[in-house]
């Protein structure tokens, strides 16, 4: 084999290896501290009957990838990622767990995963979306140990609302809502931080969008002990028209 040839070969086996590795670019939003500085989401209560009129838009599809031995494969506009597949077997060291693929958001052009760590025993997961297009990966950061609940986008994909109930408190949780900007910015990402609510008087069972700029939550209060525990269900709705005009 020529010396042009190795070299060939050389360079097309550094490219299967990029195109095979992370993913291109990592942003993370969702992080207490940039919440804290931005309006709460005001809510109002709301009628059943007005959430059975949302209709649940913009689902996940629930598509099955390809598996390569140990391997999770992400195909990306930029080549293929691969990513390790969660292993939850008992006695392994602290670390890195893996990938669980949850599915793929069209409106988003984006797949959904679970990436899993282990600190000290105690598990850890996050939420990220990796753009088929761009192979850019962003990361929904947590409140609590577990990751967030799947992001529920708005009719347009303009907005992204996610929500986290809290594992030692009942009847507590977290609401956070992401703008997406068309095609992102190279420094921040697709996805910035809005507003955010958070209570310890419910919990989150559901949302849905009504328009582009309404949600409704279907709560709950977790009421009883025991084998009497049950949930009592309510509905809030807000209107996100002010705070999005002062934010385009």
């Amino acid at each position: 084999m020529s010396k042009i040839s190795v070299a060939i070969t050389i360079i097309f086996l550094l490219l299967i290896r990029t195109a095979l590795g992370q993913a291109d670019k990592e942003f993370a939003v969702g992080y207490a501290d940039n919440y804290d500085n931005l309006p709460t989401i005001h809510f109002k209560t709301a009628k059943e009957k007005d959430y059975k009129k949302s209709s649940a838009v913009n689902q996940l599809t629930r598509s099955i990838p390809t598996i390569n031995r140990n391997n999770i494969i992400i195909p990306t506009g930029k080549g293929k990622i691969k990513l390790q597949k969660y292993n939850d077997s008992p006695n392994q060291p602290d670390g890195f767990r893996g990938w669980e693929y949850e599915g793929y958001f069209p409106i988003l052009k984006c797949y959904t995963l679970i990436s899993h760590s282990v600190s000290e025993h105690l598990d850890f997961s996050d939420l990220v979306l990796i753009d088929s297009n761009s192979a850019v990966q962003n990361t929904i950061i947590s409140v609590g140990d577990a990751a967030v609940e799947l992001p529920i986008p708005s009719p347009s994909g303009r907005f992204l609302t996610y929500y986290y109930n809290y594992d030692y408190e009942r009847n507590s949780c977290f609401i956070g809502l992401l703008k997406i900007q068309d095609g992102g910015n190279r420094k921040k990402g697709r996805l910035s931080e809005l507003m955010s609510f958070q209570t310890k008087d419910w919990a989150v069972d559901d949302i849905r969008w009504l328009d582009d700029n309404s949600f409704i939550v279907k709560a709950y209060a977790m009421q009883g002990q025991g084998n009497q525990k049950k949930k009592r269900f309510i509905y809030y709705l807000t209107k996100l028209d002010t705070v999005v005009k002062q934010n385009d």
